[in-house]
């Protein structure tokens, strides 16, 4: 009978032990899946600020146009088709500049989403850089539009990665 009991008392120790584990296993899973998802979050908060200043970094004289002709305030004559030409280029060298980023590889699991937004932010510049080539007005309302719908779409990864939503067309735009 003493080893009867013995034997529970050990199948006992044994059982809790072994809850022991599992717990500890539980918690450091969770504690695992929680410090991926504040890496996740932050390579996404990176790679989120470095798409603001790569086009912050070609897109000075397109704002200036905007700027301009938001005021109502753009020259006339040479000095406008000028103008509108540095704001072309621009439009074209930030088009580039999107294509050209580089998307770091822990946010593959965001991959897909992250290009399609980047490449709508391509086209809008393109779109921008085909209005100020194609009328003397230059409306680019279009443009603008493809911009909110390509903000949109990164705003889903950034919720998606426990950020909280932005707009990369205001951080550009001044």
């Amino acid at each position: 009978m003493k080893k009867l009991g013995f034997l529970v008392i050990a199948a006992s120790l044994l059982l809790a032990a072994c809850n022991d584990d599992k717990e500890a296993t539980n918690t450091s899973n969770n504690e695992t899946a929680s410090e991926e998802t504040s890496n996740v979050s932050g390579d996404m908060m990176k790679f989120y600020f470095s798409v603001s200043k790569t086009i912050n970094q070609a897109d000075a004289d397109l704002n200036a146009f905007e700027g301009a002709q938001a005021k109502e305030e753009l020259p006339e004559g040479d000095e406008l088709a000028t103008m509108k030409e540095a704001a072309k280029t621009s439009a074209l060298e930030t088009k580039s500049a999107i294509e050209g980023l580089e998307i770091p590889a822990e946010l593959d699991a965001q991959k897909a989403d992250i290009e399609a937004a980047l490449t709508d932010f391509a086209n809008a510049y393109q779109m921008k850089a085909d209005a100020l080539e194609a009328s003397a007005d230059a409306n680019l309302e279009a443009a603008n539009e493809a911009m909110v719908s390509a903000d949109e779409k990164l705003n889903k990864v950034l919720e998606d990665t426990g950020l909280a939503p932005s707009s990369i067309t205001n951080e550009v735009s001044a």
